[in-house]
């Protein structure tokens, strides 16, 4: 019915021009013309043309006298321009439209036809839709399978750019330029991830390859000692001096392994938690007054020139640990009877926490290097006495925790001046 109704609205449409250039039209004159043009049979046609000012009909014409019967449907004065009612007469379908409105009257146009029609045009039209309606659907399949080619294919460079990235190439990264804003946070936050897996690899590649280097020197030499012992009787002082020498070097690798550990957790919240309001001036009191013991064996002399009271947010062991390194690494390098000097400052930006040696320097070469695990400027010096090669790297990684600054500055054979810097 919807499909005949639609019908017969076009059919009612097409014939507005005709009413438009006559004062007055014959319906069968009308009806002629639409049977041909669109092929319906039967086709009535009955036009009405009515007085608005008197709300009377002034004429009507109908295209064949015997269907009166057919139109015997309700007129509605207040219908609006192009406003069209459908009705049911039996076997018939009609339809009933304002074609026109002037200032004085309304021509109502009205069709009827059978409900089930055979018409040559509507068959042409059906033919046409079964051709077209596959060639439309091959087209739009065909059509939507490049759009979506084309919308997917940033997506399919990013599966395939994720596949390459392996535990060898992690410093690569997934291209965001011509990347769908909607994926583009999805991809940032990937590389993101890749950026913290690169630098917990390197850590840990890092550690294992520092850590076999640094124990290597200390197992060799304990397993040497060993192996002497053993190759003849020995009195009980030459085992006792051998005993010892395996403690000493026993001490030195569980050293050097509580520090590996140290560093290992530099990202960890363990370290980055319990900051809270500490007393510096206080810190660095207690950390000189229990480094006295370690620098009255080197014959070293630790004074503190000048300190004021700072208050700062910080890890209270953390720092301590930093500043007990940086201590021991001056009092280590002093000259015998040495001085080592400590002092608290400030300047408009920041506190400057400075500890001051005249030990034996570091050469300007060296310098760019010394907070690298393991370095030492002079190896065979450093291992005698007694360095793991660990605590200015420790000493950076706590400072880093805290965005401290440090700045070094040495002389050969003068000495070495050590800065912290912590911004207001």
């Amino acid at each position: 019915m919807d499909t005949l109704d639609t019908m017969l609205k076009i059919i009612s449409i097409d014939a507005v021009p005709d009413l438009k250039d006559k004062v007055f039209v014959d319906a069968k004159d009308i009806s002629s013309e639409l049977i041909e043009e669109f092929g319906i049979m039967p086709l009535y046609v009955k036009i009405i043309y009515y007085d608005k000012s008197t709300n009377g009909i002034i004429r009507e014409t109908l295209s064949s006298e015997d269907k009166v019967e057919i139109f015997d449907i309700s007129l509605n004065p207040n219908d609006k321009l192009y406003n069209i009612n459908y009705f049911d007469k039996g076997l018939y379908r009609v339809s009933s439209i304002v074609l026109s409105e002037t200032e004085k009257m309304k021509i109502f146009f009205q069709l009827s036809t059978t409900k089930i029609i055979d018409s040559p045009y509507l068959d042409k039209i059906l033919t046409s839709l079964l051709i077209a309606n596959p060639i439309i659907l091959i087209l739009l399949l065909f059509i939507v399978n490049i759009l979506i080619n084309t919308t997917l294919q940033p997506v399919k460079k990013v599966v395939q750019d994720v596949h390459s990235i392996s535990s060898n190439n992690l410093a690569n990264r997934i291209n965001t330029q011509k990347i769908p804003t909607e994926i583009e946070e999805l991809v940032k936050t990937f590389n993101q991830l890749l950026e913290n897996l690169e630098e917990s690899f390197h850590r840990i590649s890092s550690f294992s390859s520092d850590a076999s280097h640094e124990l290597k020197t200390p197992l060799t030499v304990m397993r040497g000692e060993i192996e002497v012992a053993l190759r003849q009787e020995r009195t009980s002082e030459e085992y006792k001096d051998i005993l010892e020498d395996v403690l000493s070097e026993t001490v030195r690798v569980q050293e050097i392994i509580e520090q590996l550990f140290l560093l290992t957790k530099k990202d960890t919240e363990e370290l980055k938690a319990n900051y809270k309001e500490v007393y510096l001036d206080e810190i660095l009191t207690d950390s000189v007054s229990l480094i006295e013991k370690f620098a009255m064996k080197k014959s070293v002399s630790v004074k503190i020139t000048k300190i004021i009271p700072i208050t700062i947010f910080a890890n209270e062991t953390l720092l301590k640990i930093c500043i007990d390194n940086l201590l021991r690494n001056a009092i280590s390098y002093s000259k015998e009877a040495g001085e080592v000097y400590v002092s608290v400052n400030e300047n408009s930006i920041q506190y400057l926490l400075e500890i001051k040696d005249n030990g034996s320097g570091i050469a300007q070469k060296d310098l760019p290097f010394i907070f690298d695990r393991f370095y030492r400027a002079d190896k065979a010096r450093s291992r005698q006495k007694g360095g793991t090669g660990l605590g200015l790297a420790i000493v950076k990684m706590i400072l880093d925790l805290h965005n401290y600054d440090i700045a070094v500055e040495s002389v050969l054979n003068e000495g070495t001046k050590v800065i912290i810097k912590i911004q207001k």
